[in-house]
């Protein structure tokens, strides 16, 4: 139960859909930008509630009338790249065989690329971008995870399988890894010259690419993307909102059963992805050297496992029901 709820709400393969579909979401106009077997995120104009249900109708070229999938805000949030516009996310409920001609037809009209990266790793900007190779090609890593990575480059990549090469500055760190494109963009036209940008899924050496995330992230060139993690606890929440009814039981204990469901989830989540949990546990260890945060949180101010949760959960919940979740 308590696996992380973020990770359950993205278990199946995403694909990026370029141009983005016109579409309704009642009666709401809308841009559906990514869709997957049990969801889809799209653009918008006027903002949408958690938990509002209602027809997601996806007209497509080559199909008589638009798909029409029941579907459930998951999460929405300001638009950082236009001003005046909303992302959400919706959970979709439709016949596997309804969702599997719309994939297909969207396909067929070479509408969508597919996104293999499942995000069952976090990712980390790297600032400066660290400079390497995909096979001859010199590229910009922009940002790593356990399992891909996105880089920048002068000429777009066709999808291809090739080496990925890079060291991490002032380390004997090099990293030779296995790694295929999966989806590519144009980032930039500047002076005449175009950039682009394009994402790979790495299939070998997990461990080693952990330990120069962690590495990069102790000379501070790493960064957890907090965009994404916002985004995560927000989905998390959620699922804490849908499954608490189930837990009343553990009312009687102090801890609303929302709040140790949420606590439960971040712990699984720390415990499933090391090199997100490396970040974490770093900042519990400045926490414990800090007077002002060990004033906070007295009940949890020597145990770096409560801390790394607290401050996971942005210290929106009371150190003193962190401590009690913990059994401390």
């Amino acid at each position: 139960m308590f696996e992380a709820a973020a990770r359950n709400l993205r278990t199946a393969e995403r694909y990026l859909i370029a141009p983005p579909l016109a579409a309704t979401f009642g009666s709401s106009t809308v841009s559906v930008c990514d869709i997957s077997a049990k969801g889809a995120r799209f653009r918008h104009d006027a903002p949408l509630e958690m938990g509002n249900k209602s027809v997601l109708k996806v007209p497509v070229d080559g199909h008589p009338s638009p798909f029409s999938l029941e579907a459930v805000v998951v999460w929405t949030q300001v638009d950082s790249t236009v001003a005046g516009r909303f992302v959400t996310g919706v959970r979709t409920y439709a016949p596997p065989d309804l969702v599997n001609s719309l994939l297909a037809q969207l396909h067929a009209s070479n509408r969508s690329n597919r996104i293999e990266e499942l995000r069952s790793t976090d990712r980390f900007y790297v600032v400066p971008s660290l400079a390497g190779t995909f096979g001859d090609v010199p590229a910009l890593i922009e940002d790593l995870s356990a399992r891909g990575a996105r880089i920048d480059t002068a000429t777009e990549l066709a999808p291809q399988s090739a080496t990925l090469r890079f060291n991490v500055p002032m380390t004997e760190l090099d990293l030779s890894l296995s790694a295929r494109v999966v989806w590519t963009a144009m980032k930039s036209i500047s002076g005449g010259g175009k950039r682009y940008r394009a994402g790979l899924v790495i299939g070998d050496k997990p461990e080693l690419l952990r330990l120069a995330i962690g590495t990069l992230c102790e000379q501070n060139r790493a960064t957890l993307d907090t965009k994404s993690l916002r985004l995560k606890l927000k989905i998390m929440r959620a699922r804490a909102r849908q499954l608490a009814p189930a837990l009343g039981a553990i009312e009687t204990s102090g801890i609303g059963a929302e709040q140790y469901l949420l606590i439960q989830g971040v712990r699984e989540e720390l415990r499933l992805n090391p090199e997100e949990a490396f970040h974490w546990y770093r900042r519990a260890r400045i926490s414990i050297a800090d007077p002002k945060t060990r004033a906070l949180a007295p009940p949890i101010a020597d145990h770096p496992d409560a801390l790394a949760v607290w401050e996971y959960l942005d210290r929106s919940i009371d150190p003193t029901i962190v401590g009690r979740a913990f059994a401390l």
